[in-house]
């Protein structure tokens, strides 16, 4: 038995891929399957072929995966299906609830896309009203400050609300809580490279505080036409970093059908080319399918 093909290699959540640990996963599909092949043993045929039968698909190296009734119960086997979904891009960034703010427009040579009007802020407590633009939150909302480089600010949906979420290690927020664009350009940092942008969340019951430190989840721009995804789950690297899914094209009856993956945004797998739409694929059980072809093939 090749042990190079029982370590599974998953991708990360944002695209990347990572080795996965050494699981032999055909080990584990003999341990479950053996017991239900024994218990077929005194009344059928010998030998894993009472738990699991292969068949030629026509055309092709990889043998159709038959379980029993036993098997598929012993390997817990559930499945989900190919979808088409409209896939929205999104992207976290750090945020802070800010001060009242003092926004002067100054006048600076052209810089890039930004055109020759430039802003600065000043994010400490406002003075006595002046003839500069003013830009203070009232009771009624908080305003949460973001520094983005130019690269990203090109990448965001700029008239698309944000959704404001606490930190990882902090408590739950009493409400959802989703934030205006504040209408204001960038705001070029001078110590820095880097462009500072404000968005407005309303409401009095927002629970925020000046200087509190949130995640801030930004759509980035791009079509929203629907995509053919398939479940994260459903998703099963071989050694080689090659991806599949396991097709159940009738009961009990499993193809392994190689996919191409675009990326991976959140539970969704969305793919460039893979089984049609409607198509019902395992979800659960995938890597012991893999391990019962491994090691009882013949």
């Amino acid at each position: 038995m090749n042990m190079e093909s029982l370590v599974a290699v998953r991708p990360g959540r944002n695209g990347g891929t990572f080795a996965g640990r050494f699981v032999t996963f055909a080990a584990t599909a003999a341990l479950l399957l053996a017991p239900v092949a024994a218990h077929a043993a005194g009344s059928g045929p010998t030998g894993p072929s009472a738990a699991v039968k292969f068949e030629k698909i026509p055309g092709s190296a990889i043998k159709r995966v038959i379980l029993s009734a036993k098997a598929a119960q012993r390997l817990g086997i559930e499945t989900g299906e190919v979808r088409e979904k409209s896939i929205v891009r999104k992207q976290m960034f750090g945020g802070q609830v800010s001060h009242s703010l003092r926004v002067q427009m100054v006048q600076k040579k052209a810089r890039g896309a930004f055109g020759a009007l430039v802003w600065r802020v000043t994010a400490k407590p406002a003075p006595q009203p002046r003839m500069d633009m003013q830009a203070t939150p009232t009771a009624d909302e908080a305003w949460i400050r973001l520094m983005l480089s130019e690269a990203e600010w090109d990448r965001v949906a700029k008239d698309k609300p944000a959704r404001v979420l606490p930190l990882a290690t902090r408590g739950k927020l009493k409400r959802e809580l989703m934030a205006l664009p504040s209408k204001l350009p960038p705001l070029e940092d001078p110590k820095r490279t880097m462009l500072t942008l404000y968005y407005v969340v309303k409401g009095k019951d927002h629970g925020l505080k000046a200087n509190d430190r949130m995640r801030v989840e930004l759509q980035l721009k791009g079509d929203d036409r629907k995509r053919k995804v398939v479940p994260y789950s459903a998703l099963y690297y071989d050694g080689k970093g090659t991806p599949w899914v396991y097709v159940n094209t009738k009961p009990l009856t499993f193809e392994r059908k190689r996919v191409k993956v675009e990326r991976i945004e959140g539970d969704d797998v969305i793919l460039k080319d893979g089984p049609s739409v409607g198509t019902r694929v395992v979800t659960v059980g995938a890597a012991l399918l893999y391990g019962a072809e491994v090691i009882f093939k013949r």
